[in-house]
């Protein structure tokens, strides 16, 4: 059973999306797990490492988004 472009190009992009939400998971885990550290050392700074986390996890969560684009369109495409 022969696998065609098509086939191989859609296996090849599913594995590329997987890649890519794992990495956002990673990267999730340790922004907010420097995040406890950070409160734990500095309670009083937690507004201000809070909102440094959040956007640490806009910009690590753009990649999984990205991805997800860039498969649907390759999909429909």
């Amino acid at each position: 059973m022969a696998l065609d472009v098509t086939s191989a190009r859609a296996i090849g992009d599913a594995i590329g999306f997987g890649v890519a939400v794992a990495g956002g998971a990673i990267g999730d885990g340790l922004v907010f797990s420097r995040l406890v550290e950070g409160v734990a050392r500095q309670p009083e700074a937690q507004g201000r490492l809070m909102s440094l986390a959040f956007i640490g996890v806009g910009i690590v969560e753009a990649l999984p988004i990205i991805s997800l684009v860039l498969f649907l369109i390759h999909l429909i495409g």
